[in-house]
């Protein structure tokens, strides 16, 4: 949505300290309820079990907001952790209570943004419950193309690809060898490239096709409380 100068200065306000961490470090712990706003690298809330064993839940990418969930729980069930070197301004929840209060509007939009993380995270679940890998793997190479994407209607076919395998199997629920095999298939095929990092989708229509998934576009409510 388009902002008005006012409602930036609020947003501004929200901001406190610059911190950076380097790649696998923790930004947020299970115990602590800060939140940050990502601005700078790629992040991910992760859920490590008794056993030890970590599953990768989101990943965030650059002005996403780090650690919202926790919020709504006594003992936040997840940990927000570095997946590149990364750099983050934390937010202090008084002022996000203030802004709520001055600013309905950045509140509705907050809470577009929430439903918009928990509607991906629903899709991938369906996916990993009853989709193969390939399908799996296809839709979370789709998804992450077009969050990295800047244009408005029209996604780019080439986005950083910083994920080692081990994350993106965690993400999708199967082992790092079963993503070096799929990945070398999608490859061999001509269906996408990687080179330093950097994937591009070489054949998006034949992807979409093994993604099976509906484009990733945002609404435009017209209920929005007025500026």
């Amino acid at each position: 949505m388009d902002l008005e100068p006012a409602e930036l200065e609020r947003l501004s306000a929200l901001g406190g300290f610059t911190s950076r961490f380097e790649r696998g470090a923790v930004i947020r712990s299970e115990a602590a309820h800060d939140i940050y706003l990502l601005v700078d690298g790629w992040a991910a809330s992760a859920v490590v079990l008794e056993n030890g064993s970590r599953q990768l839940i989101s990943v965030n990418l650059p002005g996403d907001i780090l650690g919202l969930p926790g919020l709504a729980l006594c003992e936040p069930i997840d940990t927000v952790v570095a997946l590149t070197q990364v750099e983050v301004i934390r937010i202090d929840q008084q002022h996000l209570g203030a802004l709520f209060e001055s600013s309905p509007r950045l509140a509705a939009i907050m809470f577009l943004i929430s439903q918009e993380e928990r509607s991906l995270l629903m899709e991938r679940l369906a996916l990993t419950g009853q989709a193969e890998a390939m399908t799996r793997l296809a839709a979370l190479i789709l998804r992450l193309c077009e969050r990295s994407s800047s244009l408005e209607d029209e996604v780019s076919r080439h986005f950083s690809m910083p994920l080692t395998q081990r994350e993106l199997g965690e993400l999708i629920g199967i082992s790092a060898v079963h993503v070096n095999a799929l990945v070398k298939q999608l490859r061999t095929s001509g269906i996408v490239s990687i080179k330093s990092r950097m994937m591009t989708i070489e054949d998006p229509a034949r992807l979409n096709i093994i993604a099976g998934i509906a484009p990733w576009r945002r609404s435009k409510p017209d209920w929005l409380p007025p500026r």
